[in-house]
């Protein structure tokens, strides 16, 4: 399964805007086994956030505050969003992994 969150740092982004930095991370049998930075921040915006996700496999995005727009274009490629998360990237993570956060 491969899970993008925004982030700042360590943290989970606010806001899922301009610039948007995500990581990609890969979770076979609840461990860890891969991840990757993409920043979007050079041009594209929104957009660029959707298509890079789409393309890149992600099933879900964990996020702090997003727009309907990019939400609802994501549900359309099946990519569920679980938005208005805070906190540490990794805690977020394991919590998903273990079921602990619903789309809402």
């Amino acid at each position: 399964m491969k899970i993008a969150v925004t982030v700042e740092g360590n943290k989970v982004s606010e806001r899922c805007g301009k610039p948007i930095k995500f990581m990609i991370f890969e979770v076979l049998k609840g461990q860890l086994k891969g991840k990757l930075l993409v920043n979007v921040s050079t041009g594209g915006g929104q957009e660029a956030l959707i298509y890079v996700l789409k393309n890149e496999g992600a099933e879900v995005l964990l996020c702090g505050e997003i727009s309907e727009f990019v939400k609802t274009e994501l549900q359309k490629y099946d990519i569920k969003v679980i938005s208005g998360l805070r906190g540490n990237v990794h805690s977020l993570i394991r919590a998903y992994a273990k079921g602990a956060l619903k789309e809402v």
